[in-house]
């Protein structure tokens, strides 16, 4: 049995009191290879209920290429279909690319950990063409592991996921979790960054924040954290929306935020919203002053793929017709069992005005110094937002946010039945 687990984790942080005059200007242009249609298909299919949610669709599909790689026949065929796959040259040169541009550089100013292993049962040896493509192009490390004892396999896998996302996840597997495992494809994926502008602390305030409910809405009291500043802005009839840019500092991460016009809209406005539409209207976005309040949220979520994946078209990995016949090789019995039992997603945010202390020697504070605002952006109802690494326009998260002051995990969906 193929066991999949796959993390994504952000954290992300402002700082204080950053002198505004010294900053470069700041210019956002969308990447002309801006995201793909399973980014958004992908985070509308899981967020169809009432709580707050998170997924990485680059850690999503850096898994489904590695397992592309290994496909043949109708398995291979619907990852093509699903994925929009061409063929596996293209793959590997277009995840190559991505990688080495997302972990090009090291820099004071904000981390992004991103790290993928194959832990491989000790029986079965990998092909050797499969483990060059996985380090080359997926910086992916195959690691063999006694699966046949689970206690140390666990600890191995947890270990790794724990160092990567700097303690934020600890335990991604438990002993249980790896019965009848030979093999377990792990990626994990921590960022944390800094504002690139301030939001002060003391202007954090509480707030009415609207929740839904089975009656319609609730309010509740939350810390909304608040600043003026210069902000690539658009209010967009089309999506009935507004949507704001919140750069990190550095030059290449930011977030965008999605906030409906109505407190209700979310489920309309995530309805209604595809790559086209939203690409098109990143290039109408501008600069303007920009009165913000945002509250600040952290929530932890997990989230099983494997009946939204086969809903898709990915179905024969799931099946015991599967075919990866370039992965491994060894004991034929036990390379037939290599089926996808599941695909499970663990994730993590936190949205704060506080800096980290790396950063605390440049704290001071400054005013104002571009008059009165033009333009307010107030989400004191349900949003959406996600995380975009803008050198090759790669979405590393998307969430919506239902209830700012959610915190426990949401708990896993029970298994689909045969």
């Amino acid at each position: 049995m193929l066991v999949l687990w796959f993390i994504g984790i952000i954290l992300g942080i402002s700082v204080r009191g950053i002198d505004l005059t010294t900053l470069p200007e700041d210019i956002y242009y969308p990447s002309n290879n801006w995201s793909d249609t399973f980014d958004w298909k992908i985070f509308k299919e899981v967020s169809s209920d009432f709580r707050n949610t998170l997924i990485s669709p680059i850690s999503i599909k850096i898994v489904l290429a590695l397992l592309y790689e290994g496909s043949s026949g109708v398995t291979k065929r619907e990852f093509e279909n699903v994925l929009q796959f061409t063929d596996k040259a293209d793959v590997q040169e277009q995840y190559r690319d991505i990688l080495n541009k997302l972990q090009a550089t090291e820099t004071s100013e904000y981390v992004l950990n991103m790290g993928t292993r194959i832990f491989l049962d000790t029986p079965i040896e990998p092909k050797q063409k499969f483990a060059s493509i996985a380090q080359d192009s997926f910086k992916a490390d195959i690691v063999p592991t006694n699966f046949s004892y689970s206690p140390d396999a666990s600890q191995t896998i947890n270990s790794w996921v724990e160092k990567l996302t700097n303690g934020k996840i600890s335990k991604l597997v438990d002993t249980g979790d790896l019965q009848d495992a030979i093999m377990v494809i792990a990626n994990a994926v921590y960022f944390r960054g800094s504002w690139r502008y301030q939001f002060p602390r003391d202007q954090t305030q509480l707030g009415k924040f609207y929740v839904p409910d089975a009656n319609g809405f609730l309010t509740i009291n939350t810390p909304f954290m608040s600043t003026n500043n210069k902000f690539y802005f658009l209010e967009s009839p089309t999506l009935d929306a507004k949507i704001i840019r919140l750069p990190y500092k550095g030059g290449r991460y930011s977030m965008f935020i999605l906030l409906p016009n109505s407190k209700g809209g979310l489920p309309m406005l995530m309805k209604s919203l595809s790559l086209h539409n939203l690409k098109n209207l990143l290039y109408l976005m501008d600069l303007r002053l920009v009165h913000v309040q945002l509250p600040k949220f952290k929530f932890d979520y997990q989230v099983r793929l494997s009946k939204p994946l086969q809903d898709f078209g990915l179905l024969q990995m799931f099946q015991n017709t599967a075919s990866f016949p370039g992965i491994a090789r060894g004991n034929s019995s036990l390379l037939r069992k290599l089926v996808v039992s599941d695909i499970i997603q663990k994730s993590g945010i936190e949205i704060d005005e506080e800096g980290s202390v790396v950063y605390a020697a440049s704290e001071i504070t400054v005013g104002n110094k571009f008059g009165e605002p033009q333009s307010s952006f107030h989400a004191n109802h349900p949003f959406m937002f996600y995380i975009e690494e803008e050198l090759t326009g790669t979405i590393l998260f998307v969430g919506k946010c239902e209830n700012p002051l959610e915190e426990d995990p949401a708990s896993l969906a029970p298994r689909p039945t045969e």
